[in-house]
């Protein structure tokens, strides 16, 4: 699976009408993606459902790009298939 092309996915569903060109790892949520701390907890909301695992509110708060989001999932998934 590729993580970031999830968090793309996820991405454009909360976001309606974002340019894709825009999502990138390096892509700042509030800057770059005009994605404000609401539309954050509802994409977690969103990527906990569909790969089944838990992000925690206080991780939340500190990601601030694209590239922070896949790699705590990408640690949690690790995890959990450890």
């Amino acid at each position: 699976m590729n993580v970031f092309e999830e968090v793309k996915k996820t991405i454009v569903k909360i976001q309606p009408g974002i340019d894709e060109s825009k999502i990138k790892p390096e892509a700042r949520f509030k800057e770059d993606l005009e994605i404000d701390s609401l539309s954050k907890v509802e994409m977690a909301l969103a990527l906990e459902d569909t790969l089944d695992l838990t992000l925690q509110d206080a991780e939340l708060e500190d990601i601030k790009t694209v590239q922070h989001v896949v790699d705590l999932i990408e640690s949690r998934l690790k995890v959990r298939n450890a």
